[in-house]
């Protein structure tokens, strides 16, 4: 089996992994967008400008209720649960009476193993939603995270008609008892069914379902049980396979769909039947990352290691669990270990050694990782702390403007690729052609208040103080609404009353000077 097989079937891991969030850097000063600190003013003055409060909970705009749900899959998809949970909030406020956001919430507590919120979740659908057979789909599943397989079956035999994506795990506990028949049999039975592919109406009464009352597949659910056929297929053409590789490839198409329980479930199966069949221990490790139990994942990972230390994908994900456990000094070893082949997520691996070695204040190393990544990826927003580190932290104004000018001359029409680069060409006193780049942001999105703080910046550097009042006070009336800028918008109004503070202020007399010999 290739070694990158796991690789290409955990893709969708990537997205947990990848630095999120922007912020704006202005010479010794750095904000993030994410986290605000808002800059209180002690004096009150006619002249000055107040600060924007943050708004409490993410930008304000105006979304519709299917998009509320699309942005919560998406934020779950990436194990961004807390911010998930809120868009099924905003969701809730406008469809109290949908069973969907409820639905996508039960996924969310069994993704994050949040027991107790379940079970609260399950309680308060059985009022809501009494005759709703998603009910017993999420309570089957939860009976799974619990690792309840025997009481699953007996429930499932004892039911006469079962909903298809209960049908579907029954063919996977059938697989874990070695009933490799009934599976095959349950999972060719539901590939006759009817994919649902209409996209969904939203009534007054919730939901329109075109397929009411008929036996159908969700698209979700009928991918998983044509890669568990394509992997049984597979199987059988094989003329001497082994149970562990079954077991193992079974196991590896749910841990790409997030079924972690079962993922680990047949893991184990496939340990059993081979302890040295290291892909299972891979997936093993993998599958309770899922979990987020880093703890046992970096057990796992660690024999896997053992069996071969030469294989980049599990140094790679017991880095990654190392991570998790703030283990930092270690993990950076397994990460750069990873960087030794020629690796699939190598660019992966470089943002999360960005991560580590930023905490660690090692800013040479930051440098030379951000250099390799322009090799990547050139999206302007990522580069920003590039920036602030050659500026700020290691005073080499030269590098920031090599970062910037590729950046810039890889997309001139992004604007924020050009506030990037306006910046760095102010670092490097190079006035006239950040007034340039700066001018033409500014045509371009004259209602973009970052613009107009670098434009305050580059006046105030100038000792052009009214210019850059006047840009900075631009910088606020056009923000102070949006909550996106808040951070800029502050920054603006720190700048703003500095410059009125040091107006009002008489200048201090020169010291004397002393003498060579005094103190």
């Amino acid at each position: 089996m290739k070694k990158t097989t796991i690789l290409k079937l955990l893709i969708f891991v990537l997205g947990l992994f990848v630095l999120g969030g922007s912020a704006w850097v202005m010479r010794d000063t750095i904000t993030t967008i994410l986290f605000p600190e808002p800059a209180g003013i002690s004096t009150p003055n006619p002249d000055k400008i107040e600060t924007v409060t943050p708004a409490p909970a993410g930008i304000p705009r105006q979304v519709s209720y299917l998009g509320r749900l699309k942005e919560a899959r998406t934020l779950m998809n990436h194990d961004y649960f807390a911010l998930a949970s809120n868009e099924i909030a905003e969701a809730l406020k406008q469809k109290p009476d949908y069973i969907e956001p409820y639905l996508i919430l039960a996924e969310i507590y069994l993704r994050s193993g949040d027991v107790w919120k379940l079970e609260n979740l399950i309680l308060e659908l059985e009022k809501r939603f009494p005759d709703s057979s998603e009910i017993l789909v999420i309570r089957t599943r939860q009976w799974i995270a619990a690792r309840k397989f025997e009481e699953v079956l007996e429930m499932m035999n004892k039911t006469e008609t079962l909903p298809p994506e209960l049908e579907f795990y029954k063919a996977v506990l059938l697989a874990l008892q070695n009933d490799h028949d009934g599976a095959r049999e349950i999972l060719k039975n539901l590939q006759q069914l009817e994919v649902i592919t209409e996209d969904p109406i939203v009534s007054e009464a919730g939901l329109i379902d075109p397929y009411e009352g008929q036996r159908v597949l969700t698209s979700d659910v009928a991918v998983k049980i044509k890669e568990l056929s394509i992997v049984y297929e597979e199987f059988d053409n094989l003329a001497e396979g082994k149970n562990a590789h079954l077991f193992a490839e079974l196991a590896k198409v749910l841990a790409t769909h997030n079924e972690g329980s079962l993922a680990r479930e047949l893991a184990d199966t496939s340990i059993k039947e081979d302890v040295s069949y290291i892909d299972a221990w891979i997936l093993r490790g993998y599958a309770q990352m899922l979990l987020r139990d880093f703890h046992l994942a970096e057990l796992d990972l660690r024999h896997a290691y053992e069996l071969d230390p030469l294989r980049p994908e599990t140094q790679y994900f017991l880095a990654l669990s190392l991570y998790e456990q703030q283990k930092l000094d270690e993990a950076a070893l397994f990460f750069e270990k990873a960087l030794d082949y020629d690796f699939e997520f190598s660019a992966e691996v470089r943002w999360k050694l960005l991560d580590i070695f930023s905490a660690q204040q090692k800013y040479d190393q930051v440098i030379e990782l951000y250099r390799d990544l322009l090799d990547y990826d050139t999206e302007s927003d990522k580069f920003i702390s590039a920036i602030h580190t050659a500026v700020d932290l290691l005073k080499q104004p030269s590098v920031a403007l090599e970062f910037s000018t590729i950046l810039y001359e890889q997309d001139p029409e992004d604007v924020m690729a050009a506030n990037v680069h306006g910046w760095a060409l102010i670092a490097n006193e190079k006035y006239v052609e950040a007034g340039q780049i700066l001018e033409a942001a500014r045509e371009a999105e004259p209602q973009n208040p970052r613009t107009y703080l670098n434009l305050g910046l580059l006046f105030e550097e100038q000792n052009k103080f009214d210019e850059a009042k006047r840009y900075y006070k631009k910088c606020y009336e056009l923000g102070k609404e949006n909550a996106e800028y808040n951070s800029v918008v502050n920054l603006a109004v720190d700048k703003y009353n500095q410059l009125i503070e040091s107006e009002e202020r008489p200048a201090s007399p020169a010291a004397p000077i002393n003498p060579p010999s005094s103190p």
